[in-house]
């Protein structure tokens, strides 16, 4: 016969499994518990809690109207989930920790090839992954709307190459990557990978020492958007092999190998901060030369300034060296599209040492492959300037 404590118990588990664990502030079906002080019988409590994540997950409703929280406890060691090749669940899941510190997940088996997939609609809070010591990866992630929120992936001891976060799929969209912690191997480790993977956003994340924080790949991973980031200590910060239209924005680099490596060419760039050096160019006292028009006040003929050949890396112009011919009333326009448009204009008398107008009032950062023209226009006509660009790689 059951005894009233024990009967207590089961009420108070079934109540929990009815509410769906209501402080989660998610609209969830079912609410499974991960301890290793668990009884291990069904996880419907803390006191019957599931011993390892990998038997919560295959508790876990794969009906495609279901949702499961999956309420994973601290551990002074760590979770292993211990099983070979990339250990895949197809559920919808909430995977959520107490604190990211508190609990650490790692993939320990000899045969791993990553910590875990999850194939369903998932979420991932306030967990610890570590990539251990040799070439496995961390979590890979493949549905709509993803979310990362809060998590921490450790990559210090690989070995191998290993990507921490890996989001695979045409179908990986509207997805969201949030207040995260990458900390890898500069040798060894990509931090975030988007894999056919378009519209989803990385925010307020820092990602310290990998061989390339930030990693796009496949045509279709598009308009992603990257705001709010730290990235440092990387022998790559951010790699765009694939991929149009990125929005990356407010973003700091420290003491990076390389920045940005961009194949693409397209990306908007905004608020890019970190230690970039300033040259001229030319780099000789003779300058480039823009003529005016032969008659007065009328605008030459566009002029190449800086060539898209040049143009190798996202880049600024953070000043011009203006010389003109003579002593009159000059005017000086910049177009990064062959004169179509016009990002400054510049209006000056005679010698101008260095205008600070012109054109880092803009903001512009110029995407690679960008040429840069000039065309101006004086008083009298028939004159011309010399110039030399203040240049600022990114």
């Amino acid at each position: 016969m059951i005894g009233l404590e024990e009967r207590i118990d089961k009420l108070i588990e079934r109540q929990e499994d009815m509410l769906g664990n209501a402080s989660i502030l998610a609209a969830v079906t079912d609410t499974l518990h991960v301890s290793p002080n668990g009884t291990g019988v069904d996880g419907l409590s803390w006191r019957t809690a599931y011993q390892t994540i990998e038997d919560a997950l295959d508790a876990a409703s794969t009906d495609t109207d279901d949702c499961t929280l999956i309420l994973i406890g601290p551990l002074p060691t760590y979770y292993d989930i211990n099983t070979t090749g990339d250990p895949t669940w197809a559920a919808n899941v909430i995977l959520k920790g107490t604190h990211r510190n508190w609990a650490e997940i790692r993939n320990a088996h000899v045969g791993a090839t990553s910590i875990l997939k999850l194939t369903g609609k998932s979420a991932i809070i306030d967990l610890s992954f570590n990539l251990g010591s040799g070439s496995v990866n961390g979590v890979i992630l493949t549905a709509n709307g993803f979310r990362v929120d809060n998590a921490i992936f450790e990559g210090k001891d690989l070995t191998g190459a290993a990507t921490a976060l890996w989001i695979d799929g045409n179908t990986a969209k509207f997805g969201k990557i949030r207040d995260c912690a990458f900390n890898g191997n500069a040798t060894h480790m990509t931090g975030i990978l988007l894999d056919d993977a378009s519209e989803n956003d990385v925010l307020d994340s820092h990602v310290h020492a990998c061989l390339a924080g930030i990693q796009i790949v496949n045509s279709d991973s598009d308009q992603n958007l990257f705001r709010n980031l730290d990235i440092c200590n990387c022998a790559l910060g951010i790699d765009i092999d694939a991929g149009n239209a990125q929005r990356i924005r407010d973003i700091n680099f420290f003491n990076c190998t390389t920045n940005i490596d961009d194949e693409v060419y397209d990306h908007s760039w905004v608020n890019i901060f970190g230690e970039f050096n300033i040259t001229t160019e030319p780099d000789n006292f003779v300058g480039l030369t823009v003529p005016t028009h032969a008659n007065a006040a009328t605008w030459g003929v566009d002029t190449e300034v800086r060539a898209a050949v040049a143009s190798t890396i996202p880049f600024r112009i953070v000043g011009v060296i203006l010389y003109p011919s003579k002593v009159e009333k000059f005017r000086i326009r910049f177009s990064s599209d062959s004169g179509s448009e016009f990002y400054d204009d510049v209006l000056f008398d005679a010698l101008k040492a260095q205008s600070s107008q012109a054109p880092s009032g803009t903001g512009h950062i110029f995407n690679v492959g960008t040429r840069i023209s000039a065309s101006a226009q004086s008083e009298s006509g028939g004159e011309n300037v010399k110039l030399w660009l203040k240049i600022q790689e990114i």
